[in-house]
């Protein structure tokens, strides 16, 4: 077996190798970092590093394994972790220059969860500012790129997560996400993302919000991305800090699973999309799968406007000067988008409790649903992995202008929707590729289930995936 592949692998096929003598410790970082050294320099996605303790950690696991000792579960698997997480001493600045020598003296809860289980982290890789973006690039880090095609973006905030994943820079990663920042990079790069439910992973020490802060912002969650959705059910019930419910089937012919793209809603959609995600679900169907067109359970409208609100609600209550620079912008926005946000972002008291309420009829709506399916498919976002736009520093004011292309026609960056399904209402969600791709690039599929049954949605998204295709390699990953 090559190097190449042996990066390649899954986490758990790594730690097989590992435990059965076939590789040590120190063997695979160091596997890893000579990919690094090799693909790093073209893509950017790894920007920060702990080598010297991750080598001395690496030798301390060959030693125990040498002697015997009894080892926790991932234990000598070298990983990479999204820059905004705090660990010891490494830089966590979340792309913000004045935080550029913020180096913390603890680790960010779900990290100190990874360690205890004996990964190995070597480095942290990047987001946008703020991670409020869907690119990745910052004034600190600079721009990262796409494994599959260079000028366009990986996805964000976790995009330099998924390109380290796709790229096999990493036996896993930690990523995180409020408004599609795990699925999104899944979706974009080819990996697998899931977003837990909300409140299952510990987020104390990610920034936002800024460091020190104790409070969990709601909507926001932290999660993994791999090149398998085995890998997901391994990585999670560690960071998660509460048990997890089984999966309820085990089987692809026993899932109940709807599908919807969007059919009765203003939800807009690529047909190069429509029809991958339309393939996946029929090479499924005909795997065994008991696929149904449904109607979503909730009204998409309203559901989303209730999940924008509250996202910039959160984002205008840390930053308020956001709300004054929507507003200035709103004699010259035709689309009416800044008006919006500038509202959304200086929510009251009163409105605050209004979409609590809102979110709780959504909650009602879901469960109602989970009764008689138990996941349901939709898309991640409109699009595939669209090109560079690195316009200002990415603050959400300076996306206004932005467009992407949607079946010929340019639609609003800031109109994503798919997304917000899912998050609005607490619940859990897997990205899954689909093997299928669109202009060359890969298509995703969002894979939503019951809240705090995350394991029912990646137990689905791993048998889809032995039936009809999942994670493929970039070509330069294999170069």
């Amino acid at each position: 077996m090559s190097g190449t592949d042996t990066a390649l692998l899954s986490a758990g096929e790594q730690l097989a190798l590992l435990q059965s003598g076939a590789i040590r410790a120190e063997g695979l970082l160091d596997l890893m970092l000579a990919r690094l050294d090799r693909l790093n320099p073209r893509f950017n996605a790894v920007v920060a590093f702990d080598l010297e303790r991750a080598r001395s950690e690496a030798q301390r696991v060959d030693a125990a394994r040498a002697r015997g000792e009894a080892l926790p579960p991932l234990a000598g698997l070298p990983i990479t972790i999204k820059e905004c997480y705090e660990a010891e001493g490494m830089p966590a600045c979340c792309g913000f220059p004045f935080l550029a020598d913020h180096r913390p003296a603890e680790d960010a809860d779900a990290v100190a969860a990874l360690r205890r289980a004996g990964a190995i982290i070597y480095g942290k890789t990047n987001l946008p500012q703020g991670a409020s973006d869907w690119q990745s690039f910052n004034p600190v880090y600079g721009l990262t790129r796409n494994p599959w095609d260079e000028g366009r973006s990986p996805g964000g905030s976790s995009g330099g997560s998924a390109a380290s994943v796709a790229l096999g820079l990493t036996a896993f990663e930690l990523g995180s996400d409020i408004g599609g920042s795990i699925r999104i990079p899944a979706h974009f790069c080819g990996v697998y993302g899931h977003k837990p439910s909300y409140g299952l992973v510990p987020m104390r020490g990610h920034i936002p919000p800024m460091p020190g802060a104790l409070y969990q912002p709601e909507l926001g969650v932290g999660g993994p991305l791999a090149r398998s959705a085995a890998d997901l059910a391994l990585v999670l019930p560690l960071l998660a800090g509460r048990g997890l419910a089984p999966a309820r089937r085990e089987r692809l012919a026993d899932f109940r699973v709807g599908l919807w793209l969007g059919e009765g809603s203003d939800f807009v959609l690529d047909d190069g999309v429509r029809a991958a995600l339309e393939a996946h679900a029929e090479a499924l169907t005909k795997a065994g799968a008991r696929i149904e067109r449904v109607a979503l359970p909730v009204d998409a409208a309203s559901a989303h406007e209730t999940y924008m609100r509250t996202l910039f609600a959160i984002v205008g209550a840390s930053a308020p000067g956001e709300a004054d620079a929507f507003a200035a912008c709103i004699p010259d926005d035709p689309t009416g988008i800044a008006e919006q946000m500038s509202r959304y972002m200086r929510c009251t008291l009163p409105e605050w409790f209004e979409l609590q309420d809102r979110r709780e009829h959504l909650y009602r709506d879901w469960a109602r649903y989970f009764t008689e399916y138990d996941v349901l498919l939709t898309a991640p976002v409109p699009v595939v992995a669209f090109p560079h736009m690195a316009e200002g520093q990415g603050v959400h004011s300076e996306q206004l202008a932005r467009r992407i292309t949607v079946n010929g026609k340019p639609v609003p960056y800031l109109d994503f929707t798919w997304q917000g399904l899912a998050t609005v209402a607490k619940l859990p969600a897997t990205v899954m590729p689909t093997g299928r791709f669109h202009d060359g690039l890969p298509v995703g599929m969002q894979v939503i289930g019951p809240w705090m049954e995350d394991l029912t949605a990646i137990r689905f998204a791993e048998l889809a995936g032995e039936a009809a295709g999942g994670y493929v390699p970039p070509p330069v990953a294999l170069a």
